[in-house]
């Protein structure tokens, strides 16, 4: 196995070597708010996904709701927008790149974004396209921003609600989706979701679906964007299938896996299955690749204190050992559900709850940013920041965070003065 990973948007990676460089110490860290969302016609609402950064600094994301158009449910629900922040002496302006509409260019886009070396932008939506079972998109840039859709799913064998980023590589984009793929699974009559290859030929954009799951062993059920290793293998997660016995029965508790690129095919080894008890349960987010043949991620729940882990997978000599390296309990955190960032000494996160702020469901807290730093002794967590709902800071941050010139930069699905998501900086 080769020693190191090739991890999703090469920005993100270029911004974290450059963080580890500058060897920064984080005594005071200080939140500060960069944009408050405020819905409506003009502008998004309710950021799920993360953020990723240009060379100049610019960031992009997207919200699942705001905008003009009111298909995306019964209810009349907002269909979501691309958004881009610009620095600007100091503040930050904003700009929808794209509105959806919820009908054939899509609705609802619940996770960040990917960035080619041309800078043009793709993603997922979870509804909406030809089918209203979701699309892959493209943005592309000339004298302005125009949306095109890669690939509308149909919900079948060929997956449906595609729910996370996806991950460029080598001309082709890589992905998950949710449900679809045909196995019918407890539940999901539709599928336990698929792993998905785009080619783009002479007639456009092609799928090629590498595996499809069936909530045994393998999983079921993916939130995770992919990674990929230099030789073409593919990481992520599944929030359900696994180990399907004791507390995990019988939906499972969720697996992390390693879809192998061979001369016969694609096929898929189980790297670890979780059990809920001290391991967690439900990873939700994707793995960080780290040096040494190693793999980090999170489990969104389970865990000694029930409120999610931080965990390491660790390769040598054609075996993967699992590594606990820490167990969230409440006041430090709880329910981590984005990637995490980070190198060598430390890694960065966030937990959708948890943490010691207040004023969110029953009074309780809104989540929080922390950070864990390898010691001699085992692994630290430090909480960089807890938010609260005071009609100013964010609550509920359900991604990560990316890192550039010393600072995190993140976002949280509500919060605000309009209680509508904000996206948030965190300095040292």
């Amino acid at each position: 196995m080769p020693n190191q990973f090739a991890s999703i948007p090469r920005v993100i990676v270029t911004l974290f070597t450059t963080f580890m460089l500058l060897n920064v110490a984080w005594a005071a860290p200080k939140e500060s708010i960069l944009y408050n969302f405020n819905g409506g016609s003009n502008d998004g609402a309710g950021p799920v996904g993360g953020l990723i950064a240009d060379p100049a600094g610019n960031l992009y994301g997207t919200a699942a709701e705001g905008g003009s158009y009111t298909d995306c449910s019964p209810f009349g629900q907002t269909c979501g927008v691309v958004f881009e922040l610009t620095p600007n002496s100091g503040s930050w302006n904003e700009s929808i790149l794209y509105t959806f509409t919820g009908g054939a260019d899509g609705g609802e886009p619940l996770a960040g974004l990917a960035m080619d070396s041309h800078g043009n932008l793709y993603g997922t939506t979870a509804i909406g396209g030809s089918s209203g079972t979701g699309t892959v998109f493209m943005l592309s840039f000339a004298g302005s921003w125009t949306e095109s859709v890669l690939y509308s799913f149909r919900g079948g064998t060929d997956g449906a609600y595609p729910q996370s980023a996806v991950t460029l590589r080598n001309g082709s984009i890589y992905g998950t989706t949710y449900a679809g793929g045909g196995n019918n699974c407890l539940g999901a009559p539709s599928g336990c979701g698929t792993i998905f290859q785009l080619q783009q030929g002479n007639n456009g954009w092609t799928e090629n679906v590498l595996y499809r799951f069936a909530n045994g062993s393998d999983g079921a059920f993916p939130y995770a964007s992919l990674i990929l290793d230099p030789a073409g293998n593919l990481y992520g997660a599944t929030t359900q299938g696994g180990y399907l016995s004791g507390n995990c029965a019988p939906y499972g508790c969720g697996n992390v896996f390693q879809l192998k690129h061979g001369s016969s095919g694609w096929f898929l080894n189980s790297l670890y299955a979780f059990t809920y008890n001290t391991d967690g349960s439900a990873p939700i987010s994707g793995l960080l690749a780290g040096p040494h043949d190693t793999l980090y991620g999170t489990t969104s729940g389970g865990g000694g204190g029930f409120s999610g882990t931080i965990f390491q997978l660790a390769y040598a000599k054609g075996v993967w050992s699992f590594s606990l390296l820490y167990t969230f309990s409440g006041p430090d955190g709880a329910a981590p559900e984005g990637a995490l960032v980070g190198k060598g000494k430390y890694l960065f996160g966030t937990t959708h709850g948890g943490g010691t702020g207040s004023g969110c469901f029953f009074g309780g807290p809104c989540g929080a940013v922390f950070m864990l730093t390898a010691t001699q002794n085992g692994w630290r967590e430090t909480v960089l920041h807890s938010f609260t709902n005071n009609g100013t800071d964010g609550t509920y941050p359900d991604d990560g965070v990316i890192l550039r010139n010393a600072a995190l930069y993140g976002t949280t699905t509500a919060g605000g003065p309009a209680d509508k998501g904000t996206v948030f900086a965190i300095t040292p």
